[in-house]
């Protein structure tokens, strides 16, 4: 009889190519993505590949959110500045059906500091993407331009943390309990929006 973690590699096979996956499943991440920034889950620990240290993540959008809906006329809410994702107008949005096209995603990756890109879902690739600055300052105090092995180790580690990010949408959504637990879940966080708190601590 196979064990739990075989039977998960193996419905993990499907979506060996994670390329795919996220072009095929772009838009359900991003709704999941704004559902898991506002639940307890965040911050949360994440390994990434090749590093046996674990690293607190904690998400949040950003001063960017573009809302979108999937009928014929395909009407875009544009949301800038503030917290777009708690104001009244991103709860409308959501509540009458339109997805999320894009959003600009802020990360804290301890120790490294706070990263900030754009996520289309169109193929989930992050652009105009920030980096912390270095500690590091010339003589003076002054500081010193970013080196280019500084600036692809951070592109590296951002782009490798949304990976295991994606993983766990993955996860998630694969399990049996997808439609009758996380799907629902999801639905209850968008109709109670704009009730109270929209955390779900």
């Amino acid at each position: 009889m196979a064990s739990k973690d075989e039977l998960q590699l193996e419905q993990l096979k499907q979506w060996n190519d994670i390329t795919q996956a996220k072009g095929f499943l772009a838009a359900d991440f991003l709704l999941w993505l704004w559902y898991y920034i506002e639940s307890d889950q965040n911050p949360s620990r994440f390994r990434l590949p090749g590093d046996p240290q674990e690293y607190l993540v904690k998400l949040w959008i950003e001063d960017r959110l573009v809302l979108e809906s999937d009928d014929a006329k395909a009407h875009v809410h544009t949301l800038k500045g503030g917290e777009p994702s708690r104001s009244l107008e991103a709860e409308s949005a959501l509540q009458t059906g339109k997805g999320v096209k894009e959003l600009k995603l802020g990360l804290h990756i301890d120790p490294f500091g706070d990263f900030f890109c754009l996520i289309s879902s169109k193929d989930l690739a992050p652009r105009s993407i920030n980096i912390p600055s270095p500690s590091v300052t010339g003589d003076g105090g002054s500081h010193q331009r970013p080196s280019l092995a500084y600036r692809l180790k951070m592109t590296e580690i951002l782009t490798e943390t949304l990976d295991q990010v994606f993983r766990l949408f993955m996860e998630a959504r694969i399990a049996e309990d997808w439609w009758n637990k996380t799907w629902p879940a999801i639905q209850t966080w968008i109709d109670n929006r704009g009730h109270g708190e929209t955390h779900l601590h």
